[in-house]
């Protein structure tokens, strides 16, 4: 009896693997910036909310100026308000969430391969991401969290890209033949 051997395209295989991770992390980032009750978010305030509530929200809960929120958070930790984990938490946390996207982003879509067009991609993002805040009434739209967001991922992207590590990635995740 012949036993029939299925050939699997190794790019195939990582490519795959490469967009579920990819999606698991944004389903994961949603919940964070969206959903998730253990920072007061819930896209249901939506559907609660009166006029009153929604006044509110627009009122104190979106900021345009660039580095106000960092600088309260400074200054709320050097008067002792705030603890440190809260200020690295948001300030750090602002930073590295977007990070993996320089990661993912070019290396399951090709044609993103240069520093503008995945500045303008993370950017496009990071934006619909601070628009759902105010859509929902959930989180706060920040321009800080724009600037660490988008910042954050255009230092990943630069080190990813850096020669010989994106050599290192190439070869880790497409082998000696790198058939991208």
């Amino acid at each position: 009896m012949k036993s029939k051997v299925i050939k699997i395209d190794r790019l195939f295989v990582v490519k795959s693997i490469l967009v579920c991770l990819f999606l698991l992390y944004t389903l994961a980032v949603i919940d964070f910036t969206l959903i998730n009750d253990n920072f007061g978010r819930s896209i249901s305030n939506i559907f609660l909310a009166d006029k009153q509530a929604v006044n509110e929200y627009l009122s104190q809960k979106i900021n345009l100026i660039p580095f106000a929120t960092v600088k309260l958070f400074i200054n709320a930790y050097k008067d002792t308000n705030l603890g440190t984990f809260v200020v690295f938490e948001n300030i750090l946390g602002n930073l590295f969430v977007f990070m993996p996207f320089a990661f993912f982003v070019p290396s399951i879509f090709k044609k993103i391969n240069h520093w503008f067009k995945f500045l303008l991609i993370i950017s496009i993002g990071v934006l619909i991401i601070e628009a759902l805040q105010i859509v929902f009434l959930t989180g706060s739209a920040d321009i800080d969290d724009f600037i660490l967001n988008v910042g954050g991922a255009m230092v990943a992207y630069g080190i990813f890209n850096a020669t010989k590590i994106k050599r290192g990635i190439d070869k880790f995740l497409y082998g000696e033949c790198n058939e991208t």
